[in-house]
């Protein structure tokens, strides 16, 4: 690891807050991995806004064993693929910000497991927020395509 992967790995270890900047390829990824790596029984929740993203954190995450889940608008209505949800099976959640709070008039499932399930909730370690600079744009039509 570099420095700073290891200086934001510390600051989420010691639950600081931290913004991390640095370019395409650099190893942000690794920040968050090192973390999961050795708090394996709390959950991750990643905030990604794009749909190809998503899917390239999820495989670099299954790299290391660590059991992740994109959910997004195509994330399956399945009871039992929430239930996993809902019981940590997925030590990582990368989550579209329209996932956490009202969408189109209802609150998504996320959210509302967010809310309701307080033994769910004490299980979440870090919340991380993945090219933040463009989180203005989350939720309008043209975003996550």
């Amino acid at each position: 690891p570099c420095v700073f992967q290891l200086q934001a790995s510390l600051a989420i270890l010691q639950q600081c807050d931290s913004v991390i900047i640095a370019g395409t390829g650099s190893g942000k990824t690794l920040c968050l991995l090192i973390p999961m790596l050795l708090w394996p029984d709390l959950i991750s929740i990643t905030i990604s806004l794009l749909k190809h993203l998503q899917t390239s954190q999820v495989l670099e995450c299954q790299k290391y064993s660590i059991t992740t889940i994109a959910i997004n608008e195509d994330t399956p209505n399945d009871a039992t693929l929430w239930e996993h949800i809902q019981t940590s099976k997925y030590q990582h959640l990368i989550v579209s910000p329209e996932q956490l709070g009202m969408y189109n008039g209802h609150l998504p499932r996320l959210a509302h497991l967010i809310c309701q399930d307080h033994s769910f909730s004490k299980k979440i370690s870090c919340v991380h927020v993945d090219e933040a600079h463009n989180i203005y744009t989350a939720g309008l039509a043209h975003h996550g395509e």
